[in-house]
């Protein structure tokens, strides 16, 4: 559809949507002046439609109304009528139809942008991360696939720019958690304040709270990294222009940590000078993904953490293969369900082999646990994977080795790492009590007698790993002798796995 705008109301809209955009969205502002003229008062455009129907929300106060909800509905109602028309008298509105027919933006991203603003209105708080990421698609991902048709990239940008939307969004959050109290509001997953102690109403920076922002921050970087990937695909002035903006925003966490994550006192900025640097050094560079590499965000701080970094099988919630990735991209704060295997190997009198893992290692450093868990590569075996595992990190040779809980799932935290598997357990069986422990995988070893173990699990009063945990009372279902431990039929293994003849099963 061609747009009917009077121009002249049209280019005043433009004016108005950049002088919008440089008095609240300044990170925007700097990297769009990095774009040519006719690409940079689109992204002035999408930036002001988003900030306007903000400000309603926000200047409703912590108790929004009636009116409130009158005002929102009447803006949407009106953006969409004018969309339609294709022309608006209102020069902002203008500016914005105009940006989306001449770049063609969906507007179903319009729809899912209105809904998450409406949500403001009535929710105060989110339960989890994933109940904050589905706000965050419409207030914040959203936004991120309005600039593609904006930004012209590639197709394999998609995924970055949602990416980058939720970074953004995630590190307004932190920043302005203050302010979000006044307006009654907590945009941190209740379920991490509790893990943590912390509580954002006190206003001040407890070892509780800080705690709690840096396993966040870590969140909020990773988001980054997770857009990095994408950067490339951009024409290299889009390149500058959001690499640009990336990093400036990247650079309020490092404020935030210098502050000792008092995110009550002041609020974290970034000086004008550092944009106008970052910026210049943006315009100079020949290819500007060596300043983003350069940056903290993009560090990622488990990289070489892992001794080996094979790929990794993920799984649906049906446990069917949906793809793979490297171990150390899967593990974070996020972490896809994917395969794995617990095994518990005993000798001749029924001793179970009990490690405690390297204390250097990424997830789950130093803790007590069964004897062996790994991940089966793409297309292994799960038995072949349980004896490699079993070899390389302890020197023990797998004999008769038993399916015994096909179907264990579970998910854990320690330290913002996740642990998210569907994990078929085994029991193994040695000849005899040797080991050789891989000082990078297992720190110590020990032949306990199984009811031993098992009581003290139950009991409370032996600390092992959150799979252990779960899965003793299981296994203690079976009978009180792991030797006796009756096979599981393989037909209940998720369907990711295979499992040939080297393992008993039904």
């Amino acid at each position: 559809m061609t747009t009917t705008s009077r121009p002249d109301v049209v280019a005043e809209g433009y004016a108005r949507c950049a002088a919008l955009t440089r008095e609240h969205g300044t990170t925007y502002w700097w990297g769009a002046r990095l774009l040519p003229e006719d690409a940079r008062r689109h992204v002035h455009a999408v930036y002001a439609l988003a900030r306007l129907a903000d400000d309603l929300v926000d200047e409703a106060g912590p108790e929004p109304g009636p009116a409130a909800a009158a005002a929102l509905d009447a803006f949407e109602r009106r953006f969409f009528a004018d969309l339609h028309a294709g022309w608006s008298d209102d020069p902002v509105t203008a500016a914005v139809v105009t940006t989306v027919h001449e770049r063609g933006i969906d507007e179903e991203c319009f729809h899912r942008f209105f809904a998450s603003m409406r949500a403001d209105l009535t929710v105060r708080t989110y339960e989890t991360w994933a109940d904050l990421l589905a706000y965050m698609d419409g207030s914040a991902a959203v936004i991120g696939e309005m600039m593609l048709p904006v930004l012209g990239p590639r197709s394999e940008a998609a995924a970055a720019a949602r990416s980058l939307g939720l970074a953004f969004q995630l590190t307004n959050f932190l920043r302005d958690v203050g302010e979000d109290l006044d307006r009654g509001r907590v945009y941190l997953p209740q379920e991490d304040l509790r893990r943590f102690g912390a509580d954002p109403s006190l206003r001040r920076s407890t070892p509780e709270w800080r705690a709690l922002m840096a396993f966040e921050i870590e969140r909020n970087r990773r988001l980054y990294r997770e857009a990095d990937v994408g950067l490339p695909a951009l024409p290299l002035r889009s390149r500058k222009c959001v690499a640009t903006a990336r990093v400036l925003y990247a650079r309020i966490l490092e404020r935030i940590e210098a502050a000792d994550h008092d995110v009550f006192a002041t609020r974290a900025r970034v000086p004008t000078a550092v944009k106008a640097l970052v910026a210049a050094r943006m315009v100079a560079a020949r290819e500007p993904m060596a300043l983003v590499r350069a940056d903290r965000a993009a560090r990622d701080p488990h990289a070489g953490a892992w001794v080996s970094d094979d790929e990794v099988v993920l799984v649906d919630a049906d446990g069917a293969r949906v793809g793979t990735a490297s171990k150390s991209t899967v593990h974070h704060d996020d972490t896809p369900l994917h395969l794995a295997f617990s095994c518990y190997v005993v000798d001749p009198d029924g001793r179970l082999l009990v490690t405690t893992r390297a204390a250097s290692k990424p997830s789950f450093p130093g803790v007590v646990t069964n004897t062996v868990c790994g991940h089966p590569k793409p297309g292994e075996d799960l038995a072949d994977a349980v004896r490699r595992r079993a070899r390389s990190e302890l020197g023990v040779e797998v004999g008769t080795l038993r399916l015994v809980l096909p179907r264990f799932r579970y998910r854990a935290v320690m330290n913002g790492l996740v642990e998210h598997e569907v994990c078929p357990v085994f029991v193994g069986f040695v000849d005899d009590d040797g080991t050789a422990p891989d000082p990078e995988e297992v720190d110590a070893t020990a032949w306990v007698p199984w009811d031993e173990f098992s009581a003290g699990v139950l009991g409370g009063r032996t600390t092992v790993s959150p799979w252990a945990r779960e899965q003793v009372p299981l296994l203690a279902a079976l009978g009180p002798d792991p030797r006796s431990w009756p096979a599981a039929p393989r037909d209940e293994l998720p369907p990711a796995a295979t499992l040939g003849a080297g393992a008993e099963a039904v």
